[in-house]
């Protein structure tokens, strides 16, 4: 509690209240990182459970026999459990397309990649209320997607950051200064190639840039950057089109799942848009 005498002192206002919300801040992140400790095993990764042949075969495209002929003739492709059910990992899923994909089963495509002459697809994922569940969609629908065998780019550019923790990456602890889109897209010399903050998930072909508060940041320093402005300099609403343009030879389709107001991050996502969602 501030004392009385500092309450009274208006000079002495500001340190001690920056003071203690320093200090609560770090007892709220001291007991976020214990809770994290004893919910999830030290170094736990998030995973995903094993496909019946049903819908492995659904997924890929085919019929169950041929899956049973074309996982006979790739080595350990399935998972057979004590009672003889026989189910495939993610990981297999995308081995038996690349197997199915690599020229010697006809035209048709299993890997369903876009062609140089097609454009990279970018879904925004929008609504300004909350728990309008447009963080789900854009979970599943990232999800899906890559199931299907597209190249998918995940991007958390909400501060509350509940995508990232929905793919196991908690934004007070995993996620560092500078490993959210925030990195590819502020105005200083601090900036860095998106590449570099693009992180795996447990599905192949499915990448996710993280969020957290630290997105906030583009909301305060944008209205600077608009009154120093250089000439040449990039606007605010072209800087995610133009950060996804680094990366877009290796990816199908990007969502984005957008803060629930019509901020700057929001209207560049927009504007870096082929398709918008709204939930």
């Amino acid at each position: 509690m501030v004392s009385t005498a500092a309450a009274l002192d208006p000079a002495s206002q500001p340190e001690e209240l920056k003071t203690l919300i320093q200090r609560h801040s770090a007892t709220l992140s001291t007991q976020l990182q214990a809770h994290h400790l004893s919910t999830f095993p030290p170094n736990a990764e998030k995973g995903i459970r094993n496909f019946s042949p049903a819908e492995t075969a659904k997924l890929i495209g085919i019929t169950e026999g041929y899956l049973r002929q074309v996982a006979a003739e790739i080595p350990d492709v399935s998972t057979v459990s004590g009672g003889g059910r026989r189910s495939y990992a993610v990981d297999a899923i995308h081995t038996i397309r690349k197997f199915l994909d690599s020229g010697a089963r006809g035209s048709r495509r299993y890997l369903p990649w876009r062609a140089d002459s097609e454009d990279l697809q970018v879904i925004t994922v929008m609504n300004f209320k909350g728990g309008s569940g447009k963080t789900t969609t854009t979970a599943h629908l990232a999800q899906y997607l890559a199931l299907k065998g597209y190249r998918v780019l995940a991007i958390d550019l909400d501060p509350q950051a509940s995508l990232s923790a929905l793919f196991g990456h908690q934004p007070e602890i995993d996620v560092g200064p500078n490993e959210t889109l925030y990195g590819a897209i502020r105005y200083d010399d601090e900036r860095r190639p998106i590449a570099e903050i693009v992180r795996a998930t447990y599905i192949p072909d499915l990448h996710l840039i993280p969020g957290n508060l630290e997105l906030m940041e583009f909301e305060h320093d944008t209205p600077r950057a608009l009154m120093n402005r250089s000439p040449g300099d990039t606007m605010f609403f072209a800087r995610i089109g133009q950060a996804l343009a680094q990366v877009q030879k290796i990816y199908d389709v990007v969502v984005i799942d957008c803060p629930p107001q019509l901020g700057y991050l929001t209207l560049s996502a927009l504007t870096a848009a082929t398709s918008v969602l709204i939930t």
